[in-house]
């Protein structure tokens, strides 16, 4: 069966339809079939996993991390469960690409209970995902296997805070076995959680700062990403240009500083020193002012002499 088109719609898609994920095709012990709400993205995978008891600064360097690969055309994939994984799927939601989170329980038990609303918001726009049946119960053993997926659907796993003996850990495991990246957050070194991500670490793992550290190892990736980001910058000067440009032909409102730009030259500087005179102001009080319209953008300053910014 293909896969599904609305947002909440229930399907089966099986190891030999078109749309079954080719990243996962690709392990050794792909499901035989995925069970799935909402819609399978096509766009490349990444997944973010980490403790369930994640710390504040964990959960905000999961959430940031999540939005910013939302943002540079990424599908951030995590397990739905408290703490890491909770954080990485919002801050997904925040950016434009959807989010894909793989349980070990049917579609019908969203597990922990009180994610059932997060997991609406993941299915209408990604998918909820699992080869578990209707009725199955989150048991301890089901999640080192629905681990393997998150990892296979994946072409890299980012780990946020591992204790020692994590399934985080085991995600990594997988990750490397089936020859994906393994990426690492840095913690505090008295953090214990922080022991399974630094051993990590020291066996070869990436270091993860900014998103970047991330997108570099994937030159496709990291393409997309600097295309869209000056793009960002391009629109970002335009309408700092544009709104300069308007607040210089109207000149300020404040009374005071139209005073000083109403004597000002598009062409001919003017002294600092020349205006005091003409308007009868202490020095101080016109560099004071001449400060604030140049910080508005209002006019130019060099060497002691200004005039009004071009249009």
């Amino acid at each position: 069966m293909s896969a599904a088109q609305g947002g909440r719609e229930t399907t089966t898609v099986w190891l030999t339809d078109p749309v079954y994920p080719a990243l996962l095709k690709e392990i050794h012990d792909p499901p035989p079939r995925l069970h799935v709400r909402g819609r399978l993205p096509s766009e490349p995978m990444i997944a973010i996993v980490g403790s369930r008891r994640a710390t504040p600064y964990g959960g905000r360097a999961a959430h940031r991390l999540a939005r910013e690969l939302s943002n540079a055309g990424v599908v951030v994939v995590s397990g739905l469960a408290r703490g890491i994984d909770a954080a990485a799927h919002r801050g997904a939601l925040e950016g434009p690409t959807p989010t894909v989170a793989v349980m070990a329980t049917g579609l019908d038990r969203i597990y922990p209970p009180e994610h059932a609303e997060l997991a609406q918001a993941i299915a209408r726009t990604g998918a909820l995902v699992t080869e578990a049946d209707n009725g199955t119960l989150p048991l301890p053993g089901r999640f080192p296997i629905r681990n393997r997926i998150i990892s296979g659907l994946s072409l890299g796993v980012v780990v946020v805070e591992a204790a020692e003996r994590s399934g985080a850990l085991i995600t990594a495991r997988m990750a490397a076995e089936q020859g994906r990246e393994v990426f690492c957050v840095p913690g505090s070194i008295e953090n214990p959680l922080a022991i399974g991500g630094h051993r990590l670490i020291k066996d070869g793992a990436t270091l993860v700062q900014t998103v970047e550290d991330v997108l570099d190892e994937f030159p496709a990736l990291a393409r997309v990403h600097a295309r869209a980001r000056a793009h960002t910058h391009a629109r970002a000067r335009a309408h700092t240009h544009a709104r300069t440009r308007a607040r210089a032909d109207s000149g300020p409102q404040d009374p005071e500083l139209f005073a000083v730009w109403e004597l000002l030259d598009w062409v001919e500087p003017r002294h600092h020193d020349d205006l005091a005179v003409m308007m009868n102001l202490d020095i101080k009080e016109v560099n004071r002012r001449l400060t604030l319209l140049e910080i508005g953008g209002y006019i130019i300053g060099d060497c002691g002499a200004v005039t009004r910014a071009p249009n």
